[in-house]
């Protein structure tokens, strides 16, 4: 992922360079003046365009325009608190406008981007009666998060339709009261938090009517965020930040208990939770799903020899390699100590064993690891079972261990 910083504070375009690359994991070019801008050939490669908009040899100069003119999404930054200059760029179809003066706006400006990732993985569902309304939210959507997965429901009865083929996709809802065919907003809500929690899915309620304490009845039945249609699109965006910070925060949380701190694989509470489900889901669906669990041959005597340091060096080392092996739907667990187990859904013990040994072993093999004078290299022994051959997910797992013992024997892989 690449982003384009337009700036002329060297100090400041350091700053983002290094905190989004250590915390979103975005490379950002930077070019610091109007001239240099104008020596690219493209802005296809960048995703988001970061601009100061009061540049050496451009200040206010219109550059926000010309890039708007070539489709792509602006966050204007500036150290200017001018309410006038506030006003000027909110009325223009860029993200944001932030400002830049210390850490406390970077931090904005990264939970930002992580809120802009955030939709775009998932999905947001808009429940509006009225057609010409229900259009206009979704351009509203498109100018301020352009790469927002964007669901369209005219009614109730509709919009449960739609969550209920994409509940693990669509994260935000956005309803009006009024939905037509006798049925309110509130019900959708009501209905709704009988099967999502707070941190599954957030709501947020509109309406163009305040009546009989219509706000906290929304927030008594589970929604999120309230507004009257009178909003302004400033407030409107901040509602929307705010609820998604919240959803990425569970995530995070979440994330955090959910995986081990040395190796960033999953853990065992993971395995038998979110892995079990997703093992009956296809099982379900009448799709294979292949275990494998590795260990790493001899790590006891690697440790002793070159200590524990090493010895972690080593076992961030694989998992990465098993990260990097599999598909986007599978998942890494550390196991044990040295022991990793590897879910591969839609996937049966022949092919298994083919990833196994044509993405990880060859990695492996190839791999050196060089600290101070050492040069490490290291291996593993492998068991693999598949659902042709245990009905239960503590079954495979338990078949797939043992054939990890048979595979310790000749350090190699053993499929049931």
């Amino acid at each position: 992922m690449k982003l384009l910083l337009i700036e002329d504070d060297k100090l400041y375009a350091k700053q983002v360079q290094v905190l989004f690359r250590e915390r979103l994991g975005y490379e950002v070019d930077v070019v610091r003046s109007y001239k240099e801008f104008k020596e690219l050939s493209s802005l296809d490669e960048y995703k988001y365009v970061l601009l100061d908009i009061f540049l050496d040899d451009c200040a206010d100069c219109g550059l926000v325009d010309e890039i708007i003119e070539k489709d792509k999404p602006i966050i204007v930054v500036t150290a200017s608190e001018d309410l006038s200059i506030f006003d000027k760029y909110n009325k223009k179809r860029i993200i944001d406008y932030v400002i830049k003066h210390d850490m406390v706006r970077l931090e904005y400006l990264v939970m930002k981007l992580k809120i802009l990732d955030f939709l775009e993985q998932f999905a947001v569902l808009l429940v509006e009666e009225s057609p010409s309304y229900r259009r206009y939210l979704y351009n509203f959507f498109k100018i301020y998060y352009p790469y927002a997965n964007i669901m369209l429901a005219g009614s109730m009865e509709e919009a449960l339709e739609i969550l209920q083929y994409n509940d693990d996709f669509i994260k935000l809802i956005i309803t009006d009261y009024v939905l037509g065919e006798g049925k309110t907003g509130l019900e959708l809500v009501k209905e709704v938090r009988q099967k999502y929690l707070f941190e599954d899915l957030a709501i947020i309620a509109l309406t163009g009517i305040d009546v009989d304490n219509m706000m906290a009845r929304f927030l008594k039945s589970g929604a999120n965020d309230f507004l009257q249609k009178s909003f302004t699109n400033v407030e409107f965006i901040c509602r929307i930040d705010n609820v998604v910070k919240a959803l990425i925060q569970f995530e995070e949380i979440k994330s955090y208990a959910n995986k081990d701190y040395l190796t960033g694989c999953f853990n065992r509470r993971y395995l038998y939770d979110a892995g079990m489900k997703m093992f009956y889901a296809l099982r379900r669906a009448d799709k294979d799903v292949a275990i494998a669990i590795l260990d790493l041959d001899r790590f006891k005597e690697l440790n002793d020899t070159y200590g524990h340091i090493i010895g972690d060096v080593v076992l961030k080392d694989f998992a990465q390699i098993l990260q990097e092996s599999i598909r986007g739907s599978d998942f890494v667990v550390r196991f044990g100590g040295e022991e990793f187990l590897m879910f591969l859904g839609s996937c049966d013990k022949e092919r298994a064993y083919t990833i196994i040994e044509e993405r990880v072993r060859k990695r492996v093999e190839e791999r050196v690891i060089r600290i101070d004078e050492y040069e490490i290299r290291y291996n593993f022994s492998a068991g693999i079972c598949d659902t042709s051959c245990a009905d239960t997910f503590e079954g495979i797992i338990a078949q797939a261990d043992q054939k990890l013992y048979k595979a310790k024997e000749k350090r190699g892989v053993t499929v049931v």
